[in-house]
């Protein structure tokens, strides 16, 4: 089991096709730092986690190889990642032939990068990967195992990121949204946010506690469309760069929870250079 020390970065990744996919994958990426201090990089599909468990596909096939590389982080270098790539892609061309699956995601760690696919049966499907690797990847030490996860627990547990590391993704996308609009996020700007409450109380109290913070408070009082109906929005000049935000965003969740409310997000100005 992972021990996630601290987030490094994000990189968003585009969509990947598979066959007898009917719906648009949604994939992100994240490395962190695991119990022995060296990073890791996950990979995985993000928009099946409300639907999963999947009856049908029982098993967890997890595979891949060992690489060799200079690097202290462990991570491949440049030219061993067009062979992962391609052993990616040869893997689920195989797989889907012998039973029906799902790839959820990839882990690299430690000089060794792993598939994680859920399928329908096993059906000889170790052997015949076993004789995939040995026939066309035989300088490569590779890694092969099936077993049964109902609950889809190395994929709900393991490769979905938890709460902090959501928080994270999820101040990365909208940096992300401002750099793709020009904004070199040098600049520190007014950035405002959004709590929500149950009682109006509560409200007041944060409210308090968050101007002794230096917030300044934009509005105050009902909301009707949200389930938690009273509504607190307000803004701090600070800097846009993510060690910046993140560290308040997570304290402004910390805030709302103390309070019986939710944090909601954020948003700033595009400031061009």
């Amino acid at each position: 089991m992972k021990l996630l020390i601290q987030i490094l970065f994000i990189i968003a990744i585009g969509t990947r096709a598979m066959e007898a996919q009917v719906k648009e994958e949604q994939w992100d990426s994240y490395i962190a730092f695991y119990e022995n201090g060296a990073p890791g990089s996950t990979t995985l599909r993000m928009d099946l986690i409300g639907e999963t468990p999947f009856d049908h596909l029982p098993y967890v096939l997890v595979t891949g190889i060992k690489y060799e590389t200079s690097r202290d982080d462990g991570f491949p270098e440049n030219e061993t990642f067009p062979i992962l790539h391609k052993i990616g892609d040869e893997l689920i061309e195989l797989i889907s032939k012998e039973t029906e699956s799902v790839l959820v995601g990839s882990f690299m760690y430690n000089k060794e990068r792993l598939e994680y696919f859920y399928i329908k049966e096993d059906s000889g499907l170790k052997e015949k990967l076993e004789e995939f690797y040995t026939n066309n990847y035989s300088d490569y030490t590779f890694y092969v195992n099936i077993k049964e996860d109902k609950e889809w627990s190395y994929y709900r547990e393991f490769l979905y990121p938890n709460e902090e590391t959501l928080n994270y993704m999820a101040d990365q996308s909208v940096l992300r949204n401002l750099q793709e609009a020009g904004d070199p996020l040098t600049k520190a700007r007014r950035i405002d946010h959004w709590l929500y409450f149950s009682s109006e109380s509560d409200m007041n109290k944060c409210k308090e506690e968050l101007k002794k913070q230096n917030y300044s408070i934009q509005f105050s009082g009902t909301n009707k469309e949200t389930s938690l109906p009273f509504e607190l929005q307000i803004w701090r000049i600070d800097k846009i760069d993510i060690d910046s935000v993140n560290p308040i965003t997570s304290e402004l969740r910390k805030t709302a929870k103390k309070f019986n409310g939710e944090y909601d997000g954020w948003e700033t100005s595009i400031e061009k250079e």
